[in-house]
């Protein structure tokens, strides 16, 4: 009976047909990428010449295998969900950085006193510092986006480090270059499935004050890098120049503190955000033939900045509704039961609980927020769709018999 795989539950490993043999590691269209032999009292996962380390256990031998066979050929189309939420992709790509100790070790055994000059190597571990340095990004699409982006620093001198080590070196380096690669394959199509589909934490009001800091600190770091690699151009047109000068006045606007303590505090930051996707829109044009990597990074900054604006808004408005509610942690605490849909075409949102729908809330001619027994509407879709399901948890207690 074949035996799915938790690590990668796109891949299986298939009992051999008999002792002698190695059991094989088949993907969801029942090819074999790989296999596990018997070692010694314990187990090794193998693809083509390439070996894991011995394990205790079939299946962890079997990962190993899928490993190998990700690191070559990329995650399974299966791999590419979205995450459910912020922290679940945080974590996923909290596990990238983690590998540094084992590429650092590998690469003192594979290539002595010159291991921290190897030149992938020294890419690899700078682009992990930069993973690090980003993983509050993932607030936000833009913030995927940016991280996915970043997942190339790594990715790349692994290939390329990968694809050319042989002999010893290669027996050294393998499967630490492999465990890496797999986990930066599968994040990074995982990253880019979210931004496009977002989660319901990426997009609305900000579940907290520190997360809009940690959104508008992304934002911030996007235009230092932008500026930066302008500066490192020896020439630039003048159209380019002026461009560059608007979003260097444009982040002097920038708040400098805590950016989501009040209703106000999230409308200014949110002004100056918007004005900041407007000048970084205007760099992606003026540097569209001139400077094509300032081009590609103004495009992400308008994409954070842009996204982070959208964000503060909608959590001053929810700040708005918090006093009918209680809090804005009632609100977001009662939204938690049910699930608010995307606004359609119609300017309606459905507001199910379990199978049963409690909506729609829609939107009214002035902006605001209403649904099924709201009389005054909400500022926020959020406040209006935590009534509807107070109202229905009401009901729902009402319904219920007396002892």
């Amino acid at each position: 009976m074949n035996r799915q795989l938790q690590a990668f539950p796109a891949f299986r490993l298939r009992p051999p047909a008999d002792d002698s043999a190695p059991a094989d590691v088949v993907d969801a269209n029942d090819l074999v990428v790989g296999q596990v032999d018997a070692a010694a009292g314990g187990y090794r996962g193998r693809a083509g010449a390439d070996s894991g380390p011995k394990r205790a256990d079939a299946l962890r031998a079997a990962e190993d295998a899928a490993v190998f066979h990700i690191a070559l050929h990329g995650p399974a189309d299966a791999e590419h969900q979205p995450y459910s939420s912020a922290s679940e992709a945080r974590a996923a790509v909290a596990l990238i950085p983690l590998q540094r100790q084992e590429i650092v070790d590998a690469a003192a055994r594979a290539y002595f006193f010159h291991a921290l000059r190897q030149e992938h190597v020294t890419a690899i571990l700078d682009g992990l510092e930069a993973i690090v340095r980003e993983h509050f990004a993932i607030g936000t699409r833009g913030g995927c986006r940016r991280v996915a982006r970043l997942l190339d620093q790594v990715r790349k001198p692994a290939q390329a480090l990968l694809s050319q080590a042989a002999g010893d070196e290669r027996d050294w380096m393998a499967f630490p270059l492999a465990r890496l690669l797999a986990f930066t394959e599968m994040a990074a199509g995982r990253l880019g499935a979210t931004a496009t589909e977002p989660v319901s934490d990426l997009d609305g009001p900000f579940p907290a004050p520190h997360s809009a800091d940690q959104a508008l600190a992304t934002a911030f770091r996007t235009y230092r890098d932008v500026q930066a690699l302008a500066n490192a151009l020896p020439t630039l047109p003048e159209a380019t120049l002026h461009a560059l000068g608007t979003l260097d006045d444009a982040a002097a606007q920038l708040p400098s503190g805590p950016c989501a303590k009040n209703r106000a505090d999230c409308r200014t930051a949110a002004s100056a955000l918007g004005e900041l996707a407007t000048a970084a829109r205007n760099l992606h044009a003026a540097a569209s033939d001139t400077a094509a990597e300032v081009h590609a990074l103004a495009q992400e900054l308008t994409a954070i900045a842009a996204d982070t604006s959208a964000r503060l808004n909608a959590t001053a408005l929810l700040l708005e509704d918090a006093g009918r509610h209680g809090s804005v942690r009632t609100i977001l605490s009662t939204l938690r039961e049910a699930e608010l849909g995307g606004e359609s075409d119609a300017g309606t949102r459905s507001v199910r609980v379990g199978d049963t729908e409690t909506g729609p809330i829609r939107r009214t001619e002035d902006g605001r927020w209403t649904g099924p027994g709201i009389t005054d509407p909400y500022r926020s879709p959020e406040g209006a769709a935590a009534a509807l399901i107070d109202h229905f948890r009401e009901r729902q207690a009402a319904a219920r018999p007396h002892a």
